[in-house]
């Protein structure tokens, strides 16, 4: 027998695309690779040799693994943006990273994009994965983002010094702009990501507001471009989104106020919008519902994403999902297909559509092995879900990870033996956004609060 692994899964085969799924399908994998795939009823003679090991077992799927398209590996569950920013050390933020991108995978994560990092720790956790190191999804990473006084990451008082623990970079002028941007290139990052709205600025009088000009969201678009990577921007306002999809951006985050000018230019330039609702969503469930007045502002906001998303994704734009995994509302390997649930539910989606956005659909966010992953067809990286159920009747069945029967990546079993660990105070403060309280129950297949 040979020692290269081999194996023949059979069951419901939900390929990535929006084909029909194979009713009674079959896949066969050798090495890191998809071999064959096809009706149960037609495996060639050569997956039939005892080198294969058969999986058959009666009511399941097989389907890529799930494509997360907005994490944060180095933010370790944060609280605030002071613990972010300026209590947990870098080399404890880089070990829990690790430890993290573990759990992200053990949840049916195959590949992620980290849509910002603090220091380089995004960059190393990818290349630690990458060489084998340490177990986690294939990553594609941002650096910090790039940020104006007006941007999200700027968000401490004038009088502190930038904080180097934040999630990014105080630019001051264009040169400025241009001289990141390169920098970031030369630590090899796979994309480059702007701070384009302060979400402070979200209020019923002011859904405008822009950390950049045009001119400027061109020339990062520009610059980005020519040195061959991706270009996205944090945008909730309706001007950063025009602005930014304008400029030629390639991923548009969030864009919960997206209007029709900037509907448009997405289409146009052929941006990607990840819309990441798991996270606000969770957050007013945790903190006492819509009936709280303190959230009033994030209901508003998931308010406005459903209608504006549901007009783009009619009007042709492609969403791809995204769980902001590393703040402490969405914890590591428990929210990753949430936002599939409101595609489906809030958006408009079939179970198939919303399958498809976060496998195949969302390989475009990944310049550098995006036709590697989230299909099933010979050639392509063995990343696989083997799910109790099928997922084109009952999405919800991709956020119960207790509903996986095997998980691979490279065509491997992805060990899931290892217990969650437990959260400990170390660095952290106490003035903390939401405390930590907020977890999702995989048995009972809803959020509930820790008591």
């Amino acid at each position: 027998m040979s020692d290269t692994p081999a194996y023949l899964i059979k069951g419901k085969v939900i390929d990535g695309t929006l084909d029909a799924p194979i009713q009674n399908g079959a896949v066969a994998t050798r090495g890191e690779r998809i071999e064959w795939v096809g009706e149960a009823c037609a495996v060639p003679d050569f997956c039939r040799s005892p080198d294969y090991t058969v999986i058959d077992l009666p009511g399941r799927s097989v389907l890529p693994g799930l494509i997360d398209g907005h994490i944060h590996i180095s933010f370790g569950e944060a609280r605030s943006e002071e613990e972010l920013a300026l209590y947990t050390p870098v080399e404890f933020r880089t070990l829990k990273a690790v430890w993290n991108a573990r759990k992200v995978l053990q949840a049916g994560v195959t590949s992620a994009f980290d849509a910002a990092t603090t220091y380089n720790i995004a960059q190393s956790v990818r290349d630690a994965i990458d060489s084998g190191m340490f177990e986690g999804p294939r990553l594609a990473v941002s650096g910090r983002q790039l940020t104006s006084h007006q941007g999200l990451e700027d968000s401490f008082p004038n009088g502190m010094e930038f904080p180097p623990g934040q999630a990014g970079v105080l630019v001051r002028s264009k040169d400025e702009l241009i001289e990141q941007i390169r920098y970031q290139v030369k630590d090899n990052v796979d994309a480059i990501k702007v701070s384009g709205s302060n979400d402070s600025f979200i209020t019923p009088d002011s859904l405008d507001g822009s950390a950049f000009t045009y001119d400027e969201y061109r020339i990062v678009a520009e610059e980005t471009h020519r040195l061959g990577r991706m270009c996205t921007v944090h945008a909730r306002s309706r001007n950063a989104v025009a602005d930014a999809a304008r400029a030629g951006f390639d991923v548009i985050f969030h864009a919960s106020f997206i209007d029709d000018e900037g509907i448009e230019w997405c289409l146009r330039n052929g941006c990607v919008i990840v819309p990441t609702l798991p996270l606000l969503v969770n957050a007013i469930a945790a903190t006492g519902g819509a009936q709280n007045p303190a959230n009033a502002g994030f209901q508003r906001e998931v308010d406005a994403a459903i209608t504006n998303l549901g007009r783009a994704r009619q009007a042709g734009i492609p969403l791809v999902p995204g769980s902001e995994s590393g703040w402490s509302p969405v914890p590591y390997g428990q929210w990753h297909a949430r936002e599939l649930q409101i595609f489906v539910d809030d958006l408009g989606m079939s179970p198939l559509q919303a399958i498809h956005a976060g496998t195949l659909g969302a390989t475009r966010l990944f310049k550098r092995f995006g036709d590697q992953v989230g299909r099933i067809e010979p050639g392509r990286y063995a990343d696989l879900l083997v799910v109790d159920g099928d997922p084109t009747q009952d999405i919800a069945l991709l956020q119960k990870p207790s509903r996986f029967d095997w998980i691979f990546k490279s065509g491997r079993p992805v060990d899931r033996t290892p217990p969650a660990p437990r959260r400990q105070m170390h660095y952290e403060r106490h003035k903390m956004f939401l405390n930590g309280i907020f977890h999702y129950d995989q048995d009972a297949g809803q959020g509930v609060l820790r008591r």
